[in-house]
């Protein structure tokens, strides 16, 4: 098992892949392959751009993890992925600056 970089109470960074700890709803665990992921960028999050959406998505392009506290934020972290369906996931770690650059430096 490869080591934890990081921690919280919806996700986990390890050196070759990111577990969600809930990727729907409370429940349901998913490990993504940092090697699906192609490109990292940080988005603002508003009113109608995701700020709202606790989990799941309302296209097959975008997919948010459950997150219940993603209202109180303002931004987000995107991966580009080579999936076919949803093909950009959004987090939104407690951490967001310390997520953000761990998964810059492993991809």
């Amino acid at each position: 098992m490869s080591k934890i970089l990081y921690s919280d109470k919806h996700i986990q960074i390890f050196e070759d892949k990111i577990r969600f700890k809930s990727w729907c709803l409370p429940w349901g665990k998913k490990d993504v392959k940092l090697s699906h992921v192609k490109k990292i960028s940080e988005k603002k999050m508003g009113l109608f751009s995701g700020r709202l959406r606790i989990s799941g998505s309302n296209n097959f392009r975008d997919w948010f993890h459950f997150d219940a506290t993603r209202p109180t934020k303002k931004k987000a972290i995107v991966l580009e992925t080579d999936f076919h369906v949803y093909k950009r996931l959004w987090i939104t770690p407690e951490k967001h600056n310390t997520a953000f650059n761990i998964i810059k430096k492993l991809i």
